[in-house]
């Protein structure tokens, strides 16, 4: 089968087809035959070679977490999905293929007549932020979010999933993404730049801004004894404010969160737009990836058949 790799770090350029054997399919494993994959900034630097100290990898190195498509085999033990099912999965790498086998634990079928598009770029962001807000933080109806970064891919799904919880939202984004920020449902929008003038408040405050910019001016709005959360850089400490690096954990599953965004998606509570579409093939993939680092329309970069 063909898949979309690299054999070293760098640009975009590095990007090549490369023939490999059909993954192997174990006993809890589904093969799916890949419709469309999307790409998330954890795909660009492992290309550049940011994580070749954290995380080893051989080369080729395939990257892809979020992946679309129809089932091809089925593992011995899995009972609840069945050869021709439609689904939506979240792998740990390898998605930029024709082929990929992810455990029946790390996907969910697609309802019926959804856009492919629609859902593709789904599982890396709503499963962070699931995990985020539903798991370690427990957010309650009737607590106050502030999401600075609330149009980015994580940022859009904190909002969207904390009004469905019943919380107060504000979303903070620039000017720019203002129309985009108040039809995720915000209860409040402030621009990046007015921020620090404001005097809001909110019981926990969310910094999903690409590399964690700006930590203090977040700080700065967490109620008393509220909570500071900062998914891209280590925040300073503070009194009275519990201040954390958020980290997945092995406790936090992915089937339970697929699950909720689907039963959300389907009851119109989610949206994840379409920022551009590249064909299926080398040359997309080295576009998508030139594109990703670049300042863009808010929604997922993807790549389809």
């Amino acid at each position: 089968m063909q898949s979309f790799g690299f054999n070293h770090f760098g640009d975009a350029t590095v990007f090549e087809t490369i023939e490999q054997p059909t993954p192997t399919l174990s006993p809890i494993r589904v093969l799916l035959d890949v419709a469309g994959f999307a790409l998330n900034p954890y795909d660009a630097a492992l290309r550049r070679g940011e994580h070749a100290v954290d995380r080893p990898l051989a080369f080729p190195i395939v990257p892809g977490t979020d992946v679309i498509g129809t089932i091809r085999a089925v593992g011995e033990q899995v009972t609840d999905y069945e050869v021709g099912d439609l689904v939506v999965g979240h792998s740990n790498l390898g998605a930029y293929a024709e082929q990929v086998a992810l455990s029946h634990n790390k996907i969910a079928k697609v309802p019926a007549n959804t856009p492919l598009s629609a859902l593709v770029g789904l599982p890396s962001v709503g499963i962070t932020a699931y995990n985020l807000l539903l798991v370690k933080l427990q957010l309650q109806t009737g607590q106050s979010l502030l999401v600075e970064g609330a149009a980015g891919g994580v940022g859009s799904m904190l909002v969207q999933i904390a009004k469905a919880q019943g919380a107060y939202v504000t979303g903070v984004a620039s000017a720019t993404n203002a129309e985009y920020v108040q039809q995720l449902g915000v209860d409040q929008f402030i621009s990046t730049t007015d921020l620090a003038a404001s005097n809001v408040h909110a019981d926990i405050v969310i910094n999903a801004v690409s590399g964690g910019r700006d930590q203090a001016q977040g700080l700065a709005h967490v109620a008393e004894n509220g909570r500071y959360v900062s998914l891209n850089a280590v925040p300073p400490t503070s009194d009275n404010i519990e201040a954390m690096a958020f980290q997945p954990e092995k406790g936090f599953r992915d089937r339970p969160a697929l699950t909720y965004l689907l039963e959300l998606y389907t009851h119109q509570q989610l949206q994840l737009p379409v920022a551009a579409k590249f064909t299926f093939d080398v040359a997309g993939v080295r576009a998508a990836h030139q594109l990703l680092e670049q300042h863009h329309q808010p929604g997922k970069i993807i790549v389809m058949k």
